[in-house]
């Protein structure tokens, strides 16, 4: 385990996630979960060349697969780490979009359907923009397009945490990547951040990347943004500190004094 401190209250560490979320059990205000392993067969497809994990322990899994690992048991330790009432905001895809609402209606409950309680919320997402406001469709598939991504909503039990943010944002599709494969937007998860979250409450940023999510909180909250982000790969860290220095005005302040 490396921790890399940031800032006061700001860490992003390279370390197993699962091991990290269970040192913050009962703290956190919100996760952000960017699971993009969780497709057992999607390696070879579209550029994709690190090990995939299955969703649960019942999944069939072969080839470049890391078995000791599902999205089941990142999605447990992310319940144990989240504080009561506190937010789980999850990305997804086509493929793990259904497997991920079944898991948390049945296993974290269905507030969706019985208005009372916690569990799995609603399902918002990201539509990617061109530089004139138009829906982006340069993400071309074989099989239509997507131009962005859906995001899993969910809460540990009742919550007071209320907000009329929207679950369905628009921004525009990333370009500079910091050399790490491929980001997602800052701005999204700031209006999540700032809906759901509170100065100076923590924020876990498990399967960080660049951890957009941080930046968001640090964007909005400043010197009072507390997060931990948690990636295996050191590689990822060098780019969240370059993601980091380009778009947080203090960071980009202090580096040229």
């Amino acid at each position: 385990m490396t921790t890399h401190e940031v800032g006061d209250g700001r860490s992003y560490v390279v370390a197993d996630a699962i091991e990290t979320l269970q040192d913050y059990q009962g703290e956190a205000a919100a996760v952000f979960l960017d699971d993009a392993w969780a497709r057992p067969k999607r390696y070879g497809h579209f550029g994709v060349e690190y090990d995939t994990h299955p969703f649960d322990d019942d999944q069939d899994a072969e080839g470049y697969v890391d078995t000791s690992i599902t999205t089941t048991e990142v999605l447990d330790a992310c319940y144990d780490a989240l504080m009561d009432g506190g937010w789980l905001i999850a990305d997804a895809d086509d493929w793990l979009l259904p497997r991920l609402i079944t898991y948390l209606q049945e296993e974290w409950g269905d507030v969706a359907e019985t208005y009372s309680g916690g569990g799995y919320r609603k399902v918002g997402g990201v539509t990617y923009t061109k530089a004139d406001g138009s829906p982006d469709r340069s993400t071309a598939g074989m099989y239509l397009s997507t131009g962005g991504y859906p995001v899993v909503f969910a809460h540990k039990g009742e919550t007071d945490r209320q907000s009329s943010e929207s679950a369905r944002q628009i921004a525009p599709s990333p370009r500079k990547t910091y050399d790490w494969g491929s980001v997602k937007p800052i701005s999204p998860y700031e209006s999540w951040v700032k809906g759901l979250v509170d100065p100076g409450e923590l924020i876990l940023v498990p399967c960080a990347g660049t951890a957009p999510a941080a930046l968001a909180a640090e964007k909005q909250f400043g010197e009072d943004a507390r997060y931990v982000c948690v990636d295996n790969q050191e590689e990822a860290f060098e780019a969240f500190k370059k993601r980091r220095e380009d778009k947080i005005s203090s960071v980009r302040q202090e580096s040229l004094s």
